[in-house]
């Protein structure tokens, strides 16, 4: 008999805790939604794992997607909306699981760093930092370093590219590894862009054409281009561009290229970058790629497909882990 009230007596317990705890996170729901309206950040629309997402965040994410379209369609349509919730949902989650991920100071130090450097100078970086505050500005940073490197664990194993992946896609996508004809080619190169004055222009006209002269004489490409082109990426290699593909280069370039054999210098031409004289060393016919020269982009390029799938999924299993929801 006691044995049966003990146990009638623990049943009770559990269902007046259980009560008590439904009533407690009702409260605490409600409490917040309230807290959320009275400080001007709205209704509590999330709760994920004990942080609240409210309206204003969702308000904040659908005001920068718009950024800078006018002001008429600030407030977003439903899905817009909708999305936008999901993905704080997400990096609330996310944020939460990543806390306990170790950090080193210096890795903050360096992306601070590679931030400061996206400002002109020294004042506007403080000033952008007098708005946000260097202790938010590392802690933001962390939070998202912490992040990248909990994502990397989740989904690393993951991305690991099998031979057989990487040869079946080769026979499927053989288009994706021809490479068509390149040229080698050297120029000699007189700048005039479209702002040059006429009288410049006409200037490295004629210096162009004398150029052409002495060529046709005999003497050396390679010298002459040291001593006059104004490339001064190639000059010192004696005008050499490497090989190159007719859609990287400028049409006229690529016409009068075509036109020339190895070991042909064409005469002056105009583009709109300036004045060049061409000499073709060589060509590369056009040929398909064999499996092992493209085994490393192939296997990269899966690697991307899998690691863009991966995230995906984490975006909508993140997204999942919210004990409130509160429709739009």
């Amino acid at each position: 008999m006691r044995r049966v009230a003990a146990v009638c007596l623990s049943i009770a317990i559990a269902a007046v805790v259980g009560i008590c705890c439904g009533h407690l996170a009702a409260r605490s729901v409600v409490l917040r939604d309230e807290l959320g309206i009275v400080c001007g950040r709205g209704h509590l629309l999330a709760l994920v794992h004990g942080l609240g997402v409210y309206q204003a965040h969702v308000d904040r994410i659908v005001n920068e997607s718009h950024y800078p379209a006018g002001a008429e369609n600030r407030e977003g349509t439903s899905v817009e909306r909708q999305s936008a919730l999901t993905d704080l949902i997400a990096n609330t989650a996310l944020l939460a699981r990543a806390t306990r991920e170790r950090i080193p100071r210096a890795d903050v130090k360096r992306e601070i760093s590679l931030l400061r450097s996206q400002f002109r100078d020294d004042k506007t970086w403080r000033q952008a930092l007098n708005q946000s505050g260097f202790v938010t500005l590392s802690r933001t940073l962390r939070n998202e370093l912490q992040g990248r490197q909990w994502i990397s664990k989740r989904i690393s194993p993951e991305l690991t590219v099998t031979d057989a992946e990487s040869d079946s896609f080769y026979e499927s996508h053989q288009e994706n590894f021809f490479v068509p004809e390149r040229h080698h080619v050297s120029h000699l190169f007189l700048a005039a862009p479209p702002d040059t004055a006429p009288e410049i222009i006409e200037r490295k006209q004629v210096a162009i054409g004398i150029l052409s002269v002495r060529l046709a004489h005999g003497e050396d490409f390679a010298t002459l281009a040291a001593q006059n082109s104004e490339d001064e990426a190639t000059k010192l290699r004696g005008g050499d561009l490497g090989y190159f593909s007719a859609n990287r280069m400028p049409p006229d370039f690529v016409e009068t290229t075509l036109k020339l054999h190895p070991g042909e210098i064409s005469k002056p031409i105009r583009t709109r970058l300036g004045f060049h004289i061409l000499k073709l060393i060589d060509v590369q016919p056009a040929r398909q790629k064999m499996f092992d020269e493209a085994r490393n982009d192939i296997a990269i390029e899966l690697a991307n497909q899998k690691r863009a799938t991966a995230i995906q999924q984490l975006i909508v299993d993140l997204s999942s882990e919210t004990g409130y929801l509160r429709p739009l």
